[in-house]
């Protein structure tokens, strides 16, 4: 095998686990490849919703692989504007965040717009005096907790506890509504550029949320050159946050020079190693050499607890970990007894002593589980 980018390799893990059942009331239309690298596009019909929706998801470079590992879930609306999930990979990849699954949830191609529709509770007046359609806030929030979420988690290894939801703009008001009226669905919240306008009700409600919801953390921002009635939304929900510190996590940021829509690929990045820090930092340890004598005794089939067998192998490039499931990596040595796969969080310890080693720890993400020698 030749040498591999470790990141790409460790990808392949993230949909080698078979998929369960969908809910029965989302419909799974069609399945394939994303015009985005690494990602996988869904068209699911939705019966809460009443309509189709194109979700992409983008597993994280070093996905879980470890029995009972799983990885936070980042739903961002708007479809990401098709940057959501690419940015996402990096930031995972880079070390910056925890390794997340990031599903961005937009409309299929030529589609009508119902956007305002879905994004908003009931219609709103524009700051030119014009009516915004609403009143599908309700069945696309329906459709985003019974249907969407409950497929994600029963096809991905996703940790329910840790979902953040992320939406702009329309979305920003319907992911602030969303944190009002039902707090518990995610753990973080990123609110950009709420428009306000569209729902200023939402304040008062937001302002006992803390005691709601505690713990949660919440990430507010905007672009400083918006217009005003736009950066004044942004500062009255960030406001309204603030009334118990103690028990709600917040963060808020302008940013300046930046107006409505500038800012959004600088938005990821400064919220989301805040909502989703990483467990511990990448290591970047340096390789020493080994003999093949020196090698040979890790080689084996060692099982882990949920049966899958890890390989312990060679090819020309040196040591090779395969688990089942997942494309062969090479690993490199640290030390006697310890290795490592080059950039990324994982890493792996044979016990020592004389002869081959009955136990290896693997390590990912922060996690570890034990596999023992057939």
């Amino acid at each position: 095998m030749s040498i591999r980018n470790g990141l790409v390799a460790l990808a392949a893990f993230a949909f080698a686990f078979p998929a369960l059942a969908a809910p029965p009331t989302l419909r799974v239309v069609s399945e394939g490849p994303a015009p985005q690298r690494r990602a996988v596009q869904l068209l699911v019909h939705s019966e809460r919703a009443g309509r189709d929706f194109q979700v992409q998801i983008t597993a994280p470079g070093t996905p879980p692989i470890l029995p009972g590992q799983t990885a936070p879930a980042i739903y961002v609306l708007d479809g990401g504007y098709d940057i959501a999930g690419p940015t996402g990979w990096l930031l995972g990849g880079a070390g910056a965040m925890a390794p997340a699954y990031v599903i961005a949830i937009g409309y299929p191609p030529g589609s009508p717009s119902t956007r305002e529709h879905d994004l908003l509770f009931t219609p709103g007046t524009r700051p030119d005096g014009t009516v915004a359609k609403g009143g599908g806030g309700a069945a696309f929030r329906a459709f985003l907790l019974e249907e969407l979420k409950p497929l994600m988690e029963a096809r991905y290894p996703l940790d329910a506890k840790s979902a953040v939801l992320f939406g702009h703009s329309l979305s920003g008001i319907f992911t602030a509504n969303m944190l009002a009226d039902r707090p518990e669905a995610f753990f973080g919240y990123l609110i950009a550029s709420p428009s306000l306008w569209a729902d200023p009700g939402v304040v008062d409600r937001l302002r006992t949320v803390a005691a709601r919801a505690p713990g949660r953390k919440v990430f507010v921002a905007w672009g400083a050159k918006e217009e005003d009635y736009m950066v004044d939304g942004g500062k009255k929900i960030s406001a309204a946050l603030s009334s118990a510190p103690e028990s709600l996590i917040l963060k808020t940021r302008a940013f300046e020079d930046e107006t409505h829509i500038s800012y959004y690929p600088l938005v990821m990045p400064a919220a989301l190693p805040f909502l989703l820090p990483r467990a511990q930092p990448i290591r970047h340890p340096s390789p020493i050499h080994l003999t093949r004598e020196q090698t040979q005794r890790y080689f084996g089939i060692y099982v882990l607890s949920d049966g899958r067998k890890v390989t312990v192998g060679e090819d020309e490039d040196g040591m090779l970990l395969e688990v089942d499931g997942a494309p062969p990596e090479n690993i490199h040595a640290e030390a006697i007894d310890r290795f490592y796969i080059h950039g990324v969080d994982a890493r792996i310890t044979f016990d020592g002593g004389p002869g081959p080693p009955r136990t290896m720890i693997f390590y990912v993400n922060g996690a570890e589980a034990r596999a023992v020698r057939k």
